[in-house]
């Protein structure tokens, strides 16, 4: 197996006005942000990713192996310009696998050189770099850690994840994880070779897609496999199923088959693959994820997007969007916010582009008891953007700790308040009617 290198840019923001019924009312492009400390204090946004672990049996006995994939869109990474011509981004993976008593088995750190020809592909949102490792532990339950860091602005996100590694030597008849991959190839000692995806991040379905897995037999039979996969949506609907037979390679068969992609459209789907081998049998299944390839980098959970949408969702929109089915989600935000694209006919939506951008600062910046997106800083910045002017007072006698947030394009101001000392600031001014009134007018 091997990688594929890509890369992705620093960022700059303009911000423009747009025009709708639900108007940014200012997309600051000169006052706000250098007039108050929110630019000088951000916090940048931890770094998007996307991971996959594939479970196969090793070629050391008694172990089983994992490999871990990695995919990073080109607009989650800080890209710097490079000496020679084009952009240059570097990114770091650390790896810690840890057993039940939490004693450290295995592990690994490397990193990532990307490059990019010019502005424009670096911002691009269909391609990606993708990375892997494998390992080679015994068969049991573990505790993955994995972190991401982006070594321009060296902010880093950690996720943790229990995994179980099977052991693939006891049964007669077995199958590892399927991994999907691009460019399958095979050389001529038949080994074959392909650039990894991940499962829960697939974009692009205009190149082949192929599913990937290994037969193990124990049994040294020579028989054909009768092999069958069969593909459900959210629905549990079947919207493929195939079968076939394929030869048996003897003690362990690489076989792969081109997903027919043509009947997948966005939304989650199942794949369940069966081998037969005379009275054995064995199967495997795995879900993935068919994604809209222009979301922000920043959006890795469609639901919790749409829920991020209700400061400026009517609530008719806001009711068709939450009771919308798993399988029509995707459909419904790409429909909500093609709505509101101030230039309907390009790949990018400025519009969601700020606003999710604006969410994810908020995350990062006011985030405390709960998510930064949902306190009462966070709603404001990400519904009127950064203010003109920040009026700070956090040690007046005989009053709590209080902030004023002035935005002097429409005239208005907002006092947050320090209610309970633990630094989560409260709104005094406004209520949900004038702030709704404040976005449609």
């Amino acid at each position: 197996m091997r990688s594929m290198a890509g890369g992705v840019f620093m960022k700059t923001r303009q911000f423009k006005v747009f025009a709708g019924l639900f108007v940014f009312l200012f997309l600051m492009s000169t006052a706000g942000f250098s007039q108050t400390e929110l630019q000088a204090d951000a916090p940048r946004v931890t770094p998007m990713f996307h991971w996959d672990i594939i479970g196969a049996n090793s070629l050391q006995p008694e172990l089983s192996r994992i490999y871990i994939y990695l995919k990073t869109p080109f607009d989650a990474l800080t890209f710097v310009r490079a000496d020679s011509s084009g952009f240059e981004a570097n990114y770091e993976v650390s790896v810690r696998i840890d057993d039940k008593d939490d004693f450290q088995v295995d592990g690994k750190v490397w990193q990532e050189k990307v490059t990019a020809a010019n502005f424009q592909e670096t911002n691009s949102r269909r391609r990606f770099s993708v990375t892997f490792q494998k390992f080679d532990i015994a068969p049991g339950e573990y505790k993955l850690t994995l972190g991401f860091t982006d070594r321009e602005t060296k902010q880093t996100r950690r996720t943790i994840r229990k995994i179980k590694i099977r052991n693939y030597e006891k049964a007669k008849l077995s199958i590892s994880d399927v991994a999907f991959v691009r460019n399958l190839e095979i050389d001529s000692l038949g080994v074959k070779t392909f650039i990894p995806d991940v499962s829960d991040y697939i974009v692009d379905l205009s190149r082949k897609l192929f599913c990937y897995f290994e037969i193990y037999n124990t049994t040294q039979s020579t028989e054909d496999y009768d092999i069958k996969y069969v593909v459900k949506n959210a629905r549990n609907k079947k919207v493929i199923e195939l079968g076939y037979k394929r030869k048996s390679d003897g003690a362990r068969t690489l076989e792969a088959f081109n997903l027919i992609s043509n009947n997948l459209s966005q939304g989650a789907y199942e794949i369940e693959i069966k081998v037969k081998q005379g009275k054995n049998k064995a199967k495997v299944k795995k879900r993935f994820v068919v994604r809209w390839a222009d979301l922000p980098s920043s959006i890795y959970d469609i639901e919790l997007a749409i829920k991020q949408v209700k400061y400026i969702a009517e609530k008719k929109e806001w009711d068709k969007l939450k009771k919308a089915h798993k399988d029509e989600k995707l459909d419904a935000f790409r429909d909500f916010w093609a709505r509101r694209d101030p230039t309907p006919g390009t790949p990018q939506n400025e519009w969601m582009d700020e606003y999710y951008e604006r969410v994810a600062y908020a995350n990062a910046r006011f985030s405390g008891f709960r998510d930064g997106w949902k306190s009462d800083m966070g709603m404001i910045y990400i519904i009127f953007g950064p203010p003109s002017d920040v009026e700070r007072h956090p040690f007046d006698p005989g009053s709590k700790p209080y902030e004023i947030w002035y935005y002097y394009p429409i005239n208005k101001s907002f006092v947050f308040m320090d209610m309970t000392g633990f630094g989560e600031y409260r709104l005094l001014t406004q209520s949900w009617e004038d702030w709704r009134y404040l976005i449609q007018h």
